[in-house]
């Protein structure tokens, strides 16, 4: 149990550490340029096919197998439910980085620009989500 606590977190860990690299090379490249804004479309692309897809898979599992042996409780459930927000909004925000990167592809600048708005407005959700899901969970913890 202690171990799938760990493999847990670790995940997290990565999860998150994912989602503000992203926010670091959005900054760094967004705007700076079609030319970098089609690097970084590439770039986002692969950071969610290779590490954050796993990753939040990986969160969603062991989260699952935590839940069969937790006892339930409101301050857990609002956890999960912070979680679950997080993950579903970062799904959301790999569809929209896909399509973003077509739009940018293709040259279509414009749609570029509308799905680049509301990528960014969902990952703040993921943001949030993820830290308090994160912080629930440690107090969960903590106080156990």
């Amino acid at each position: 149990m202690k171990m799938l606590v760990v493999a847990h977190l670790v995940l997290v860990g990565v999860w998150f550490g994912c989602v503000l690299t992203e926010a670091l090379f959005e900054r760094a490249l967004l705007g700076k340029g079609r030319e970098q804004e089609l690097i970084l479309v590439g770039l986002h692309k692969r950071v969610d096919l290779m590490v954050e897809l796993p990753a939040l898979i990986g969160v969603l599992v062991t989260g699952s197998m935590l839940l069969a042996s937790a006892g339930a409780s409101l301050f857990l459930h609002t956890k999960i439910a912070f979680g679950l927000l997080a993950i579903l909004a970062n799904l959301y925000c790999v569809w929209l980085v896909f399509r973003r990167a077509k739009a940018a592809t293709t040259g279509d600048w414009a749609q570029f620009e509308t799905l680049d708005h509301l990528q960014h407005k969902w990952g703040a959700v993921v943001l949030v989500g993820i830290l308090m899901a994160l912080g629930l969970g440690v107090s969960l913890l903590v106080n156990a």
